[in-house]
């Protein structure tokens, strides 16, 4: 009766005759459908079904891929060093293995304003860091304290790029992250510091986000981490008091000051080794979270007067390790070499002089005629406490006061991404004769952050402006825990299939500029 009353209703109107042969073909095609001896008809719009639906999004992807237009066009990762993948099947039985971690592509990050692909390199270097990542996880209690907002919000990103790819989420690992509201959040604290005119020096935005989320962390209670205590050559200071931590350090100090001299330098080997480890728990238990206890190590400079002999200690935290270059090719290893060497300081006002002439502070601040001469001080520096995370910025910028500008220094260095660096002969223990070989100082190459600009490759110097710096962009290269090496770059993830030859292309030796070694046990 329905079919009767349609078909009437339908026969007022002109197209009737095609709306009836519309009606007969599904009827037709239904009939075929149910019949069982066309189970092939079926397999065939199934799979027309999934051709359909892999089309779509190979589009969708094509899409994405195309749509971000870089800065650079320059300097483009060498082809005959990156695979030709697809993505993989979210079925893979890999994927079942427990062991299985961050062995695929990450996924990629969203480069906004076109200026913000520091922020996108430091983060998938950070991401790359397990002992970073599982120690924050584990000192951060977000149900306890009330962190900054920007503190679970970094987690947060930290956690989508960390994708384990044994989750239920994993099918979403090429969607791409969106760090606008962590920009916006540090931008509370830091005005301007990533806008949409210039791109942010990674080593500046890299210490600021140190600097921000360890004041966020550092007002809980705090205790030390392994690191920490494991450096501390007299292992019962580590259970003093801030305060009886103070004392010592005030005692010391009178013990050491303009008492060291070449001569009886063997004799205060005690009250040295004390200094080193009051500053370095004094650091960390002031101003430190699980941030500064990662990446924080500690330099001891030592400046010995050639007049008089004598010698003063003085040490310095640092969270990057900067080296300076030069116009000369070099492997790493060779800068870094270079950090403990000699250097001769020309002062005209040498404080040790003060103390032979007996001169008042009181009754004369000035110093007599006779001491207005240049004095030869011999200033070194070694490392006294090692990070767990070493962070290794190459200096390769100058700035141009005339030109307002920042002058690149293409200086090509060579990495060894395989090498475990050994830094023994960095420790202050060694220039005293005192080798501790119960501590490794051995670290492994996590990731490499590139710095490109339009015309790094074209001279040996280059320069940038710095009232707008948009012509720099910036690429991380990333070891998974598999020892597969990723090349990130913004939205794209590519993946390397000999790092040892791209590490010696110019790709890599004229743009190196900021590394992240992890303690090799």
């Amino acid at each position: 009766m329905f079919l009767g009353f349609l078909v009437g209703f339908i026969s007022f109107y002109y197209y009737i005759p095609y709306v009836l042969i519309c009606f007969l073909l599904i009827h037709i095609i239904g009939t075929i459908y149910s019949v069982k001896g066309f189970i092939g008809i079926k397999q065939i719009i199934e799979i027309s079904q999934n051709i359909i639906t892999y089309s779509y999004k190979y589009f969708i992807n094509r899409i994405f891929r195309c749509s971000s237009s870089k800065i650079v066009q320059t300097n483009k990762i060498p082809k005959e060093y990156q695979y030709n993948y697809n993505l993989k099947p979210t079925n893979d039985i890999r994927l079942q293995q427990s062991s299985f971690i961050q062995t695929l592509p990450r996924p990629g990050i969203i480069n906004l304003y076109g200026t913000t692909c520091s922020l996108n390199a430091l983060l998938q270097s950070l991401a790359s860091l397990n002992r970073f990542y599982l120690s924050f996880q584990r000192n951060i209690n977000l149900s306890r304290f009330n962190y900054d907002p920007i503190v679970p919000t970094f987690l947060d990103l930290i956690s989508q790029l960390r994708n384990d790819h044994r989750t239920s989420d994993y099918k979403h690992w090429t969607k791409l992250v969106d760090t606008s509201e962590f920009i916006s959040k540090l931008n509370l604290i830091y005005a301007n510091l990533l806008t949409e005119n210039t791109t942010t020096d990674i080593c500046e935005l890299f210490q600021c986000i140190i600097d921000t989320l360890n004041n966020s962390l550092s007002q809980e209670s705090c205790v030390y981490s392994t690191n920490v205590i494991e450096q501390v050559q007299n292992a019962k200071l580590t259970t003093f008091s801030l305060e009886y931590l103070n004392k010592l350090f005030v005692e010391t100090e009178e013990q050491i000051h303009n008492k060291i001299t070449l001569d009886n330098l063997d004799a205060q080997t005690s009250n040295i080794m004390q200094y080193v480890d009051i500053t370095w728990l004094l650091h960390h238990i002031q101003f430190g979270s699980t941030m500064k206890h990662t990446f924080s190590g500690q330099i001891l400079h030592a400046h010995c007067c050639n007049n008089c002999s004598h010698v003063h200690f003085r040490t310095e935290p640092f969270q990057i390790l900067t080296l300076s270059i030069n116009k000369t090719n070099q492997t790493l290893e060779q800068i870094i070499s270079q950090l403990t060497k000699i250097e001769i300081v020309y002062n005209q006002l040498n404080f040790y002089i003060f103390n032979e002439l007996n001169i008042s502070s009181t009754t004369n601040i000035l110093p007599f005629a006779k001491n207005h001469i240049h004095h030869r001080i011999k200033s070194q520096k070694m490392i006294s406490n090692f990070p767990d995370v070493l962070c290794i910025q190459l200096k390769r910028f100058s700035y141009d006061r005339l030109s307002n500008r920042r002058i690149k220094l293409n200086t090509s260095i060579i990495i060894e991404p395989e090498k475990i660096l050994d830094l023994s002969h960095l420790h202050y223990t060694t220039w005293l004769g005192l080798r501790d070989l119960s501590i490794s100082y051995h670290y492994r190459l996590i990731t490499i952050c590139l710095h490109l600009s339009e015309n790094s490759s074209s001279s040996s110097l280059s320069s940038i402006n710095l009232t707008k710096r948009i012509n720099e962009h910036y690429v991380c290269l990333y070891r998974t825990d598999h020892n597969q090496w990723f090349i990130s770059d913004d939205e794209r993830i590519i993946e390397i299939n000999d790092i040892n030859n791209l590490c010696q292309t110019s790709y890599i030796t004229e743009n190196c500029y900021l590394l992240f070694y992890e303690r090799y046990l």
